[in-house]
């Protein structure tokens, strides 16, 4: 499967401990990543149905948030929509009208963008207070932002064109098309 790269990536969070994980790994990529990427970074405070208009016009969204879960907290995850909608309550937590709900009234009114990745990192319930990731979270969002840059920086590599490099058009050995 080919990676995309998004030209828009949306950290969802809260100020409250774990929550704020989205904010966190959207804060780490802008000190981390090239200025030359073209990718939008976003950190929004549960925005609800705010999200799809950020959504409508993008060509492709990698979207983070956190998913309360009964495992180890700390673990990267990537639900698709039916998978999220599962979960049985709002991603994050009381977002009220949540990331899910948000998803799939988009995809119902048909303004998805073409490559959605939702990269969720779980969190448990004894750290949704205080301004300061737990270390398992910390670690969790630590190993997502590393994966996005590798990610997005090799995307840069490969897409670079060279003139005369090998295997181009005029490189020594390519058969005359003349």
């Amino acid at each position: 499967m080919a990676s995309i790269t998004p030209t828009t990536i949306i950290g969802v969070g809260s100020p409250a401990g774990d929550d704020r994980l989205g904010w966190e790994v959207i804060a780490r990529l802008q000190q981390r990543l090239p200025a030359q990427l073209n990718v939008e970074l976003i950190a929004l405070d549960r925005p609800g149905s705010g999200l799809i208009p950020l959504l409508q016009g993008s060509d492709g969204c990698w979207l983070i948030d956190a998913i309360a879960t009964t495992g180890a907290p700390g673990r990267h995850l990537q639900p698709d929509l039916s998978e999220l909608a599962q979960v049985g309550a709002p991603v994050s937590g009381s977002h009220g009208f949540g990331v899910a709900e948000s998803l799939q009234l988009a995809a119902t009114l048909g303004v998805l963008p073409a490559h959605l990745e939702l990269h969720c990192v779980t969190i448990g319930t004894a750290n949704l207070l205080g301004e300061q990731l737990s270390p398992a979270v910390d670690a969790g969002v630590d190993g997502l932002v590393q994966r996005f840059y590798q990610r997005l920086v090799q995307s840069v590599d490969h897409t670079a064109t060279f003139k005369g490099g090998v295997g181009s058009t005029g490189s020594v050995g390519s058969p005359d098309r003349s």
